[in-house]
């Protein structure tokens, strides 16, 4: 999990869903109020100092944008933990805090509920967490600082999305549809009411920009696609637009964020590229403009690839980028390598029977990638199509494979998160529609908080 310097942030309520350039998003969310159920968690609710410099929880892993995690877990060897919760969990994200793990599990109705997990006896303490509620649906982002646990917030910010820590302060989408600084201003960019912001490791900051409704897909929670990306770059005074990235095929950038990561000591950017008639093609570009590298398009109007994360799934730990082939219909994950010479990306491995995303949804963030079992590489972690299990999908010299697989016990109803502690061992968390939080990670018996 990377950690950056002290701020200030301002933690308040997320402020009202926001404009696009050319119509009012239709509504991001699933405000589904659940009851209060007697078989909540009776643990004491306290704030505990976890230490001086921050640490922060993304629904996508890293900020980066890439849905990978450091570390190395045992989790099929793991039992794991549940904890009742008081509804259906939409959104989890977590943080390395002190020796333990902290969680913030983010409820339908709006209600945010704070965990620390005690990394030796998996004990369970309830924290306290600002704000206490936010706008139904919003997605969330963590601080954890040793005064507490924070979700990142301002006035006027986009209950769409949030903002990430940049600089001194805050950079990000406000409920008018324009970037926002905080303290400071921010340069003139419209970005996608969605968009989530995602920094490189240099410093680079990008997001999806300029809303359009010129491909006419909407499977993704609205209708807006972007024409750009926008990539900023640290100035003197705050931020300033450094490059426009603009899809080559002339058609859009279907999601809410790029996915930065480095190839050959190069930071690139992974899209998901859309253009009528022919569906979607993975596509890599440098954050100067230029096309780096392309798969193949679909062929068929209105398919989708879903980019998730890029890292060193191939055999002999090759950087490749994972994605999945039409999601909402027959789901097929892909692999792919990428050949600088020829510019081109190519298929290098599939496996049916495993999804990431649901029709209209804005949860973007059900899968993550790394080394889950400490045996043999990287692995792929996301749902299969019953949303019931989670499925591990290996890289092998013939293809691809299912290495293991995690019981979730109900219906996944959350993004999956993982937070690495203070020893490197990783945990992973999902949330049922049943109002249970599933941990996996923690050596030792299975425990279930009552």
């Amino acid at each position: 999990m990377r950690r950056l310097l002290p701020h200030l942030v301002a933690a308040l309520l997320l402020s009202c869903a926001p404009t696009s350039e050319n119509a009012p998003p239709e509504p991001g969310s699933r405000p589904e109020t659940m009851p209060e159920q007697t078989s909540a968690p009776a643990v004491p609710e306290t704030t505990v100092r976890a230490g001086a410099s921050p640490a922060y929880g993304y629904t996508h892993g890293e900020p980066s944008g890439n849905r990978v995690v450091e570390g190395v877990g045992d989790l099929p060897g793991s039992e794991p933990l549940d904890v009742r919760l008081e509804g259906e969990p939409l959104w989890i994200v977590g943080a390395p805090f002190g020796e333990d793990t902290a969680w913030v599990v983010v409820l339908a109705d709006g209600r945010v509920r704070g965990l620390r997990i005690e990394g030796e006896s998996g004990e369970i303490e309830r924290l306290s967490v600002e704000p206490g509620r936010i706008i139904p649906g919003a997605p969330p982002a963590l601080e954890a600082t040793g005064d507490g646990l924070r979700l990142l917030s301002t006035p006027g910010s986009s209950s769409l999305t949030h903002p990430i820590p940049a600089a001194s302060g805050l950079l990000g989408v406000s409920e008018n549809g324009r970037l926002f600084a905080e303290p400071g201003e921010a340069p003139p960019v419209r970005p996608l009411p969605d968009a989530r912001l995602v920094e490189s490791q240099s410093g680079r900051i990008a997001v999806f920009s300029g809303p359009t409704r010129r491909y006419k897909h909407g499977v993704l929670g609205d209708g807006l696609e972007a024409k750009s990306i926008t990539v900023l770059k640290p100035g003197r005074e705050g931020y300033e637009i450094a490059d426009r990235v603009r899809p080559e095929s002339g058609g859009v950038f279907e999601g809410i964020a790029p996915l930065w990561f480095v190839s050959g000591g190069e930071e690139l950017l992974a899209v998901t590229e859309s253009a009528a008639g022919v569906g979607s093609r993975v596509a890599v570009y440098e954050p100067g403009g230029a096309l780096f590298a392309a798969g193949p398009f679909i062929g068929e109007a209105m398919k989708w690839r879903h980019v998730l994360a890029a890292g060193p799934f191939a055999p002999g730990g090759e950087m490749e980028i994972a994605a999945v082939r039409t999601p909402h219909l027959s789901p097929i994950v892909e692999f792919y390598r990428l050949d600088r010479a020829a510019g081109r990306l190519k298929v290098s491995a599939t496996l049916a029977g495993y999804t990431s995303h649901r029709i209209g949804a804005r949860n973007l963030d059900t899968a993550l990638a790394g080394d889950f079992d400490g045996q043999s590489g990287w692995e792929l972690l996301l749902p299969d199509t019953s949303y019931t299990r989670l499925g591990a999908i290996r890289r092998a010299q013939n293809g691809a494979g299912m290495a293991w697989t995690l019981t979730l016990g109900g219906e996944l109803s959350t993004n999956l998160a993982s937070v690495t502690d203070a020893r490197g061992r990783l945990y992973v968390a999902a949330g049922r529609e049943d109002g249970v939080l599933r941990i996996w990670g923690r050596e030792g018996e299975a425990r279930d908080s009552k």
